[in-house]
């Protein structure tokens, strides 16, 4: 009899145990949920900040080395001032759940292996583009220098109003003297500009991808 009341006790235990870890297991995946949702949310809005980033990439380059660039200067600071803002563009983790899944061996409590596959990949994915904008970050250090060279540091600094706005300057301002040697650094740096960026909005769509798709698996698990 004592055997049986001690085996007795060992299974109720077991089951209690389970029951904890099956109700940590779909906290978590409820919290995933919310995480991704953010996290394509803003992908999403990124992705178009970036869309028009691009347009102005290619119009800063078009415009400087045109014939009429004397005529489009004040659309030139706008652009050239607009480049140098990388914090709207820059995507933010909400990697509250992975990294509690993360510590203490807490991944283990999700059973599923589908489950498991897709949050490895999707964070793998996230970290793929963080790489990629911290390049960005490094060749905007490298594109300044010739920015200072092109581009009057007085009026940039009232472009920018109270709030952190930028705004178009008022015509009859002039660029600073430049020789073509400046112009073709310049325009160096900016194609590694363009090219992070276009390289981002890629990564963006593969990651917006692999979040809908881990949205998808993590939803029909907490059915």
């Amino acid at each position: 009899m004592l055997f049986l009341a001690v085996f007795l006790g060992f299974v109720a235990e077991n089951f209690r145990e389970h029951q904890v870890e099956h109700q940590r297991e779909r906290q978590y995946i409820s919290s995933m949920i919310d995480d991704v949702k953010l996290d394509t949310a803003s992908l999403n809005i990124i992705s178009h900040r970036r869309i028009r980033r691009r347009e102005m990439f290619d119009s800063l380059t078009n415009f400087l080395n045109s014939t009429q660039r004397n005529d489009l200067v004040p659309r030139l600071y706008y652009f050239a001032r607009q480049m140098q803002r990388l914090s709207p563009v820059i995507f933010t983790y909400n990697d509250r759940t992975i990294q509690q899944l993360k510590s203490g061996g807490n991944m283990r409590l999700i059973r599923s292996q589908a489950v498991t596959d897709a949050i490895v990949l999707y964070d793998a994915a996230v970290r793929d583009l963080n790489v990629t904008e911290e390049r960005e970050d490094h060749y905007m250090m490298q594109c300044l220098p010739y920015v200072y060279k092109l581009f009057d540091g007085k009026v940039m600094d009232v472009m920018v109003d109270s709030l952190g706005d930028i705004h178009e300057p008022p015509a009859g301002i002039e660029l600073l003297p430049f020789d073509k040697a400046t112009l073709n650094d310049f325009n160096g740096s900016l194609h590694s500009m363009k090219s992070s960026n276009k390289i981002i909005l890629v990564k963006m769509k593969i990651l917006i991808d692999q979040g809908e798709r881990l949205l998808n698996i993590l939803q029909k698990e907490s059915e």
